[in-house]
């Protein structure tokens, strides 16, 4: 019995010492499988976390954009925006006087990154024309008060409503006559600072953006020349209604390309253009000045929109020409003799357009209405304009808008200049090359254009 106890005791012993040492291999085989499941884990964590901070900063970049195709019909003397062509050619176009012009007006694509303190732009417009910077510019927003910002690069003139009117919210073809001669391509290179009311104050809605700017458009400034372009504005959105009012002013110049200006004096009790002897390639002033007003209403019938804006000022411009430059320097010519033809003219203008949009009752479709007027030269009236670039127009236009969706949208609009016929432009012998009829000043001239457009916004 004593031997059978020990043997028993022995066989004990040796089972404890076995299931001891197969519980402390189990023990560290799941320690060893804990371990490896914490560290895989924790690498999946960090990838995620990785991840994580790659889609936030995806986040601050935004992509966007929109291209319009377009068709247009003119009447014989009309200029139209598609095509390389864009007048009427008896040779190309036949016989018929009417032309037609197809194309892509404009295709943006908008890159912007956006951070706490302000955001970087850059949008390039790309046709069959070629490919041209539309936008190229920093903000940078204070952030304790939050009421200033600072612009710098090419950007919007801040000059009335017209210019910073997005081209893809427009209801008709173009912006006015008017904005399209004084600032052409809407944007400039310069700086400009932006003062806002903050959101709790009695004030709120009062901005001012002022800056310096080139005055050349997007082309590279040829001097140190700066103007000044402001605009302060009041605006207030109730639940049913919303409405905005605004100044804005625009003060700089335009060298002259020789010694010789164009001013209009009165000679002979009769206005008429007077050469003058200046300084060589003097600063002559360009000063505009503009009031703006805007009104929405929402009713049954949809939103009503009335927008109008009137301009007056002094423009240095060409003898052929009311435009705005895009160099430093104003056009010219030499004659047979290697002299300058002097091209420099100030002109006293002013303008004024009207806009009124309607919703069709619960329909995606809106009506357009618009009239303009411009007067490139205010001193001169009826005989006393002897060229087409003194001569006062008219235009009326109407059209129809369907917002087929969100992203995509169709336009058809018709616009007529009407010219005035009083004035002493002298009518042409016979039509100019490539035309079929006179252009007769003392008539109505056939200038209007018909324009369907698809948009799709992305």
């Amino acid at each position: 019995m004593r031997l059978n106890f020990s043997v028993l005791f022995l066989i004990l012993f040796i089972l404890l010492i076995l299931f001891s040492t197969l519980r402390s291999s189990a023990q560290s085989a799941q320690t060893t499988t804990d371990s490896i499941k914490k560290n895989e884990i924790e690498i999946l964590k960090e990838k995620v976390d990785k991840h994580l901070i790659e889609f936030s900063k995806l986040k601050k970049l935004k992509i966007s954009g929109y291209i319009q195709a377009q068709f247009e019909v003119g009447q014989e003397f009309a200029v139209t925006k598609a095509g390389s062509l864009t007048t009427y050619n008896k040779e190309r176009d036949g016989k018929a006087g009417d032309f037609f012009r197809f194309g892509i007006r404009r295709g943006y694509l908008k890159i912007a990154w956006q951070e706490s303190f302000g955001s970087a732009v850059f949008q390039i417009d790309v046709t069959e024309k070629g490919i041209g910077i539309k936008d190229a510019y920093i903000k940078v927003s204070e952030p304790w008060l939050k009421v200033a910002s600072l612009t710098a690069g090419i950007f919007d003139r801040p000059f009335g409503d017209e210019i910073g009117y997005s081209s893809a919210l427009m209801e008709t073809a173009e912006r006015t006559v008017l904005f399209q001669k004084l600032f052409p391509d809407e944007r400039d290179l310069g700086g400009m600072v932006t003062l806002a009311a903050p959101e709790k104050s009695k004030l709120y809605g009062l901005k001012l953006d002022a800056g310096a700017f080139c005055g050349n458009g997007i082309a590279m400034p040829d001097n140190g020349k700066m103007d000044f372009i402001g605009h302060l504005k009041y605006e207030k959105i109730y639940s049913k209604i919303a409405f905005g009012v605004g100044v804005s002013m625009y003060y700089g110049t335009v060298r002259n390309t020789d010694s010789i200006l164009y001013n209009v004096q009165k000679v002979d009790d009769k206005h008429q253009w007077v050469g003058s002897e200046v300084s060589p390639f003097q600063k002559n002033i360009r000063q505009y000045y503009g009031l703006d007003a805007q009104f929405l209403a929402r009713t049954s019938w949809g939103f009503s929109n009335l927008r109008g804006e009137i301009l007056f000022g002094t423009q240095p411009s060409t003898k052929s020409d009311i435009s705005s430059p895009k160099t430093g320097l104003m056009q010219y010519s030499k004659d047979a003799n290697g002299n300058y033809n002097s091209f420099n003219r100030i002109r006293k203008f002013w303008g004024a357009h009207l806009y009124f949009i309607q919703d069709i009752y619960k329909t995606p479709l809106s009506v357009v209405f618009r009239y303009s007027f411009l007067n490139p030269n205010r001193e001169l009236k009826g005989h006393e304009i002897m060229s087409k670039t003194d001569l006062p127009y008219h235009y009326f236009g109407a059209g129809v808008l369907v917002k087929c969706t969100s992203y995509l949208r169709f336009m058809c609009y018709y616009e007529l200049p009407f010219n005035s016929t009083k004035n002493d432009i002298p009518v042409p012998a016979k039509p100019a090359d490539g035309k079929i009829d006179i252009a007769d000043f003392q008539k109505h001239v056939k200038e209007g254009i018909f324009t369907c457009r698809l948009q799709f916004k992305f």
